[in-house]
């Protein structure tokens, strides 16, 4: 370890192993319990006394629309946080206090989505709106905080990552964080392209990402790809 790295870091310095466990726990117990919000037609919390089962059903389309939102933008940022683990190549006490602040803005996340589904079309609309797009803001920041953090002489990066592959991804990340900061003050005037803008941004992390390029002669060996 050279001695730039461990002057850089703050604390211990960890694999990643322990850190994208706890991180992938999270997203998975914040994406299980989506789907116990819906309250099935006749169950204890659900509604009660229709007399036409699919009609009731069809009713709950805000539920509905709520669980396709946050589950599309938690599994946008799963997807991100998985593929860095080809980026990140260690933790350190900084690095992981921001992983949490970011997990926070994650599980966070379906309140705001649930506020604007539950308020679509009434005249507490716009106020939704911008709460919906200042959640996204909120995780998108926190990504980018995480990005920031690691950058600075490659502080927790994978040092044999090509220059202009760091270059390209942090234009990437940061040019989507400045459209989600963007998009409130528009939601607060017009509350449906705020949205729009957001939550198109978010769905643009749902493509595939770049291949990570390296450094000449430092590629990753097979079964180390396959093993990460």
């Amino acid at each position: 370890m050279s001695d730039r790295r461990s002057t850089n870091t703050l604390g211990a310095e960890r694999g990643l192993n322990r850190f994208e466990g706890f991180s992938d726990a999270v997203f998975a117990i914040i994406l299980t319990l989506l789907f116990v919000e819906i309250k099935v037609p006749g169950s204890p919390e659900g509604p009660q006394g229709y007399t036409d089962l699919a009609k009731a059903m069809a009713e709950q389309w805000r539920e509905h629309l709520a669980l396709v939102l946050c589950y599309a933008v938690i599994g946008a940022y799963w997807l991100q946080h998985h593929y860095s683990g080809r980026i990140y190549a260690r933790s350190d006490h900084g690095f992981g206090a921001i992983n949490l602040l970011f997990l926070f803005a994650v599980g966070l996340a379906p309140y705001p989505i649930r506020a604007w589904c539950f308020h679509l079309g009434t005249r507490f609309e716009d106020v939704a709106a911008v709460t919906l797009v200042a959640g996204l803001a909120l995780i998108a920041c926190a990504w980018m905080a995480k990005w920031f953090y690691a950058m600075p002489g490659r502080r927790i990066m994978d040092e044999r990552l090509a220059p202009d592959f760091l270059r390209q991804m942090t234009r990437r990340y940061g040019v989507a964080t400045l459209i989600q900061i963007a998009a409130v003050p528009v939601a607060a005037v017009a509350p449906a392209a705020g949205v729009t803008i957001a939550l198109l941004c978010v769905a643009f992390f749902l493509l595939p990402p770049p291949k990570p390029r390296y450094n000449p002669g430092q590629e990753p060996r097979a079964e180390e790809k396959l093993s990460e």
